[in-house]
């Protein structure tokens, strides 16, 4: 997720974000902040086999480049790791479980490609695989959202519209991560994941109108 105001991604993290994760969602912190009003969306990990190509991701010093953050308050020092595997732990339950109705049905399926955030070769007129309500595009963006802006009061130098802008680059990165993670999908399956974006980016989109309208007046 490319963020531009939290602390340089290192190989030494990589291997306790979900132990953060985990800590973020049963004792309300992330990292080492305070997060009473921001509850854990992460569903409980499943245990379906599903297949994840052999390279991993890197995040660039560039994505995560903190020396833009300035003032007092503690977006600095927010536990980037944690985030991203809460949202990661997200789509990946998501995904499952449409793939897991899919897998034994014969369907055809999309191959992964990294030179975008969607899968791309999707069948046109392809509809997204039915899962339970919880699991569909809109519920599952919302929570993403609703996940990430629970953060706010963490971020207090930044005005609402620069801390839309940075928290949505950090949910495009765990979209980017997430799809690395599943690597090629079923066409349904490959849709509900490019309707699931879609839509978190469209909520996105909506708060942002939402805070220029009100700096605006203000």
């Amino acid at each position: 997720m490319s963020v531009n105001t939290v602390s340089t991604a290192n190989p030494a993290n990589n291997t306790n974000s979900s132990s953060s994760a985990n800590n973020a969602s049963k004792s309300g912190k992330t990292g080492k902040h305070e997060t009473a009003t921001a509850p854990s969306y992460a569903p409980a990990k499943k245990t379906e086999a599903i297949e994840t190509p052999k390279d991993t991701v890197e995040i660039s010093e560039a994505a995560l480049d903190s020396e833009k953050v300035k003032g007092n308050g503690h977006w600095k020092d927010f536990d980037m790791d944690a985030f991203q595997t809460e949202i990661r732990n997200t789509l990946m339950a998501s995904i499952n479980q449409s793939k897991k109705t899919l897998q034994d049905a014969g369907v055809d399926f999309v191959k992964y490609n990294d030179d975008s955030i969607l899968y791309g070769g999707v069948p046109k007129g392809t509809k997204a695989a039915d899962v339970p309500e919880y699991w569909n595009a809109e519920n599952t963006s919302k929570r993403i959202v609703d996940f990430a802006m629970s953060f706010r009061s963490m971020a207090p130098e930044l005005s609402d519209e620069e801390y839309i802008e940075q928290v949505r680059k950090a949910v495009q990165l765990g979209y980017k991560l997430a799809k690395k993670d599943v690597g090629s999908m079923p066409g349904p399956s490959a849709q509900l994941f490019n309707d699931t974006y879609n839509s978190t980016m469209k909520k996105f989109d909506d708060l942002l109108e939402q805070a220029k309208k009100k700096s605006g007046e203000n």
